[in-house]
């Protein structure tokens, strides 16, 4: 009743029978012919070959069938063996085929063929090898006084195969012979396995047992994707499942590590607790590479297999050049450490532009061996994780390869994205640019970025494109493209995948009393960072748990206390204290809809809260309202005096109503500089939009307001941010600025709260200090966003260090 799973890979080796073909100076040896072996396993067929002298062989390789005369199809190229044939040959004319992961539909005759240079110079040995694939199953046998259970086969195994039986996933035989006498118990279950290779289980007609099945037993994935390890089990009745782990490297209670869900942020468990559990690692590495097993506990036993689980290999992609040695042409292939899973398709670029797709991981041509032309490859769905660019002839052709594949930072924070390169002429220009624009442009042309890009590095060296101030709309694909003579680097080769994320907290029940606060983020930030809890406005310099300075944080359950969380190196970005949270049930479509307003903590003091329907003050009153929303209609919130912070606005019907969501809620900067207010709208049809200041009695444009003439700009499409951007700012700026829009039936409510500006002077703070010194700040009258360096003068000059 269970599927079979993984083990060792069962390779068969054989060199004892001797088979001659030939006439006239052309024959073909096999190493043996017949072979009987198991399904998912490996088996390596071999030959030698000679022909007359005078002639030169161009081309080997196996076949199983021919379409026509003279029409062979070599292994590599049959769409049934895809990824699964490897050959290898040395210089005493010997010939080796591999199959991987053994089907029973392989069950063929093999044989070899090669074709030297000269006419008619092409033979291939008869009759060949014959495969048989066959799977294991287990025959029952009863007696009066015993049951015999044999580990049966199609057909008999070649190599002597040492036979393991298993009962309830224990060892309980190893032997030459396939057959294994026991009495059985209504729980138990018996399966027998050779090198790894399992049969299924069986047990006592009728009754259940304890069991796992693996959905696969090897998956091949590459490095930064995410994957999913499955299995299904079972157990007797009158059982209840209390707790499931998915674990590596050996017996759990010895040197193995327990894959945690949230552990490292990259883990995730899914499924039904009940019968089948997958787990999920996202943003793979190479070192992820492991044998995965699962165990589960019930409220009578632990359950922990001890056969096989499911193989991970995690595998980067490189550009495989053939012959190595110097060629008129080149094959190329993409080449990982192993066959991946799911016959994916293979994209290829040439000096950056896109080439070919295939299902095959060679490309369908020989290249010439142009010196300035570099290839690379990737897979389709998975394009930002491309191979290095290689040079097919000399080491100085045209390429680019980028530091980094894929980056997440946070919000506010200065990204820097790098990349080598190297021209086979000398570049004559070069610039970033983002990848879903419709022509490349230059992002030191672009508004959106005016102000925040920079460009450092030179030839050969690192190339870098510095980003400050970011905003989450910033997460795109960055590429680097450059000129030279006679190229221009393609501009759709892969570059840098930028995720720009805020921090908030998560709140989750622990155990009684107590909370589990969670740092999160929309990706995974970069460089392994320290999360740093704040706990009524206060740093946690002690730690509350063995979680302090991870993304998690056990707390006991409290009415008053507040936390937030940053990450080191980065605290004025810290997270909302409160973060406001519209939920709406029920989720299916339904004309009467409950609205929540819901906190990250429980608010201290029975505040009164504000509603906000279509950005026009709806009601005040509890967190919970009931509604009968049309299709177009958003709902906020906000709690009564505290209106700067409001929940986004949400479509309670569909996803296209109208809304308004400002990219900041406050924000501090200096006089006489210049500010972007921005933000996203959601809405049917606009026919006219405008920003004003809320302290005016009636909304006025600020662009027809005398007192910003000549200062205020508006930028923006219904596709991105609206922005308002105020230069030469000046105190009396300072006021809390709104966004507006008019439909053709529709007016966005005027008293829905936006950005609040201030607008601050520096000034010098002086305090005695110790003897004979002061103490200089700073200071400001709001503190300053995005976290300033300052700098200081003494005398007019720059001063470096200590004053």
């Amino acid at each position: 009743m269970a599927l079979r799973t993984a083990g060792s890979v069962l390779v068969v080796f054989l060199w004892s029978v001797t088979v001659v073909l030939g006439q006239y100076g052309w024959s073909v040896t096999y190493t043996t012919q017949s072979i009987c072996t198991l399904k998912g396993s490996t088996v390596e067929m071999s030959c030698s070959y000679t022909y007359p002298s005078g002639h030169k062989v161009t081309t080997t390789f196996w076949f199983t069938k021919k379409y026509a005369v003279e029409n062979y199809v070599n292994l590599r190229n049959d769409p049934d063996y895809k990824g699964r044939v490897m050959y290898h040959s040395d210089k005493m004319n010997g010939h080796t085929l591999t199959i991987t992961d053994l089907r029973e539909s392989d069950s063929a005759t093999y044989m070899f063929r090669f074709i030297t240079d000269q006419t008619r110079g092409k033979y291939f040995g008869s009759p060949g090898v014959t495969l048989s694939v066959t799977d294991l199953q287990v025959k029952v046998t009863t007696t009066w006084w015993s049951t015999t259970l044999t580990c049966s086969t199609t057909c008999t195994l070649t190599g002597n195969p040492t036979y393991t039986w298993y009962r309830n996933s224990k060892i309980v035989q190893e032997d030459s012979s396939p057959s294994y006498t026991v009495q059985f118990k209504t729980e138990d279950s018996f399966y027998c396995a050779v090198k790894g290779i399992n049969s299924p289980a069986v047990s006592f007609e009728g009754h259940s047992y304890f069991h796992v099945t693996y959905t696969q037993q090897r998956i091949c994935t590459l490095k930064g994707t995410s994957v999913d390890i499955s299995c299904s089990y079972t157990y007797p009745s009158g059982h209840t499942v209390s707790e499931t782990n998915w674990y590596t490297n050996g017996k759990l209670e010895e040197a193995s590590q327990i894959l945690s869900p949230g552990y490292g942020r990259r883990v995730e468990y899914l499924g039904n607790m009940q019968s089948d559990s997958i787990l999920r690692i996202t943003d793979l590495r190479e070192e992820d590479s492991a044998e995965y097993k699962f165990r589960f506990r019930t409220d009578q036993t632990t359950w922990e297999p001890t056969f096989p689980g499911t193989t991970l290999t995690v595998t980067g992609s490189q550009v495989e050049v053939t012959p190595k040695w110097s060629s008129e042409y080149k094959t190329l292939s993409c080449s990982t450490t192993c066959t991946l899973t799911d016959n994916p398709i293979y994209i290829w670029y040439k000096n950056g532009q896109h080439l070919d797709e295939s299902t095959s991981p060679q490309y369908k041509d020989p290249v010439s061996s142009n010196y300035e032309d570099s290839y690379s490859c990737t897979v389709k769905g998975h394009e930002d994780l491309h191979s290095p660019a290689v040079c097919v002839q000399g080491q100085s052709c045209n390429r680019v390869t980028y530091t980094k594949r894929r980056i997440c930072v946070l919000k506010g924070s200065t990204v820097d994205i790098s990349c080598t390169y190297v021209g086979y002429y000398y570049a004559t220009s070069s610039f970033w640019f983002r990848s879903d624009k419709s022509t490349p442009e230059d992002l030191t042309t672009d508004p959106g970025y005016a102000g925040r890009v920079e460009y450092t590095g030179t030839y050969r060296g690192p190339f870098t494109l510095r980003i400050t101030d970011l905003r989450e709309e910033d997460s795109a694909e960055y590429r680097f493209t450059f000129k030279a003579n006679n190229i221009e680097w393609g501009h759709s080769f892969p570059g840098t995948t930028l995720s720009v994320t805020g921090l908030q907290v998560k709140v989750t029940p622990a155990a009684e009393g107590q909370k589990t606060l969670t740092c999160i983020t929309t990706c995974t930030l970069t460089d392994n960072p320290t999360y740093i809890w704040y706990k009524n406005g206060q740093q946690l310099d002690e730690p509350t748990s063995q979680q302090h300075s991870s993304n998690m944080l056990v707390v006991w359950d409290s009415t008053v206390d507040i936390y937030s969380c940053a990450v080191e190196g980065h605290e004025a970005l810290h997270s909302p204290v409160v973060c406001f949270q519209v939920e709406v049930t029920p989720k299916h479509y339904s004309k009467y809809k409950t609205l929540t307003c819901s906190t990250t903590c429980i608010l201290t003091g029975n505040p009164t809260y504000t509603w906000y329907k279509n950005g026009q003050i709806e009601t005040v009153k509890t967190s919970t309202y009931s509604v009968y929303p049309d299709a177009v209609d958003s709902y906020s919130c906000a709690v009564k005096g505290h209106e700067d912070l409001h929940s986004p606005a949400v479509c309670v019907q569909g996803q296209s109503c109208n809304r308004v969501n400002y990219n900041k809620m406050r924000t501090c900067v200096l006089k006489g500089s210049t500010v972007d207010i921005s933000c996203t709208v959601g809405y049917y049809y606009i026919t006219s939009t405008f920003w004003f200041r809320s302290d005016k009695s009636t909304p006025e444009d600020l662009t027809r307001d005398p007192g910003y003439a000549g200062r205020v700009k508006y930028t923006g499409t219904y596709e991105g941010p609206f922005t308002l951007r105020i230069t030469d700012l000046r105190e009396e700026d300072s006021a809390e600025y709104r966004f507006t829009f008019k439909t053709d039936n529709f007016d966005w409510g005027h008293s829905f709260p936006g950005t609040t500006l201030s607008v601050t002077g520096l000034q010098v703070k002086v305090t005695p200090a110790a003897e004979g010194q002061k103490t200089l700040t700073c200071i400001t009258t709001c503190t300053l966003t995005d976290n300033p360096t300052y700098i200081w003068y003494k005398n007019g000059q720059n001063v470096q260090g200590r004053l």
